[in-house]
């Protein structure tokens, strides 16, 4: 497939069409802001790249040839399109259009995204939002893959590829029927793992964070990591609990979200367990403008939001104002 001569440029080319169109040197330059010899130069340069007469040209008018005729409407088509692509990538830099795709725990979704997402929307009404629920160790790889623009819950594996930026600390408390006698708080509301002892715990299934967590952490005076029942979500979890299986141990933000009449919920001391939940990212390709305005969005919906009592916001860093 034969190419456009290297030294054949825009320049070129709209000179061409300005000439084409006003069938006159002397107007096309008018039209272009420039002198007429550099007009005339520029049809010249054309021509002799592709060693192709473009205009006869007459002492009152400038025609196109056969070959300039034939050329005339690609080249128009060329150079809307270029000004189409030039207007859109503008247009994706100033957030006049785009795509943001986000992966996440369901409680990040319900209680994060979601309303973030509704002030980044009315901002930026053209931009388009895609979320997807799962759980830690997929939406890690979806962030590897770059499926989405980036993640948001808590670490499940490391990952030599992925940036990490901690948003929320989020403690860990039981899930239980409110009821349930054996169990009650402490005058300052938490309970001690020790308080559940011989309990059967309600746990989730595999690559959950929360998960990962707790079967890290040896020092829990109860096998926390080893359930005797699991749900494929936290919302099974807790139906769990409320048909009176066992107890859940769960984050306060993933427990708020699944909060039904009839349940209760404390947070565990000796020892504290904390998750911190992410926004998860690649490190090796750039946000987006419209992924970087969602996650401003977050911080400044984490800024006034009422979190539950565990919930403390961190700190935003390397975020462009």
């Amino acid at each position: 497939m034969n190419r456009l001569p290297k030294h054949v440029t825009l320049k070129h080319l709209t000179a061409f069409v300005a000439v084409a169109q006003e069938s006159s040197f002397t107007h096309a330059a008018k039209r272009l802001f420039q002198t007429q010899s550099s007009v005339t130069s520029l049809v010249r340069q054309l021509e002799d790249a592709l060693a192709t007469q473009l205009f006869a040209r007459t002492s009152r008018r400038v025609l196109l040839t056969a070959a300039g005729e034939e050329f005339l409407p690609r080249v128009m088509r060329l150079l809307a399109d270029f000004d189409g692509v030039i207007d859109d990538v503008q247009r994706y830099g100033a957030l006049e259009r785009g795509r943001v795709g986000v992966a996440a725990a369901p409680s990040a979704i319900t209680q994060i995204i979601a309303p973030a997402a509704a002030a980044f929307s009315a901002r930026y009404p053209a931009v388009r939002l895609y979320l997807s629920d799962d759980n830690s160790g997929r939406i890690q790889r979806k962030v590897a893959a770059r499926e989405v623009d980036f993640g948001l819950t808590s670490r499940w594996a490391d990952a030599p590829g992925l940036q990490f930026d901690a948003l929320l600390e989020d403690r860990f408390g039981v899930l239980y029927r409110e009821d349930d006698a054996s169990l009650r708080p402490a005058r300052d509301g938490t309970m001690r793992w020790s308080d559940l002892a011989g309990r059967k715990l309600v746990g989730v299934v595999d690559e959950t964070g929360i998960m990962a967590l707790l079967r890290a952490r040896a020092d829990l005076p109860i096998e926390a990591g080893a359930p005797f029942y699991e749900a494929s979500s936290t919302t099974s979890q807790a139906a769990l609990v409320q048909a009176g299986l066992g107890v859940a141990l769960l984050p306060a933000l993933a427990a708020q979200r699944v909060m039904e009449p009839g349940l209760a919920y404390a947070l565990l001391a000796r020892p504290t367990v904390i998750r911190t939940v992410c926004i998860i990212r690649h490190k090796e390709y750039p946000l987006s403008p419209a992924a970087q305005a969602l996650i401003r969005a977050i911080h400044d919906y984490l800024r006034t939001a009422p979190l539950p009592a565990g919930c403390k916001r961190m700190p935003a860093k390397g975020l462009k104002a």
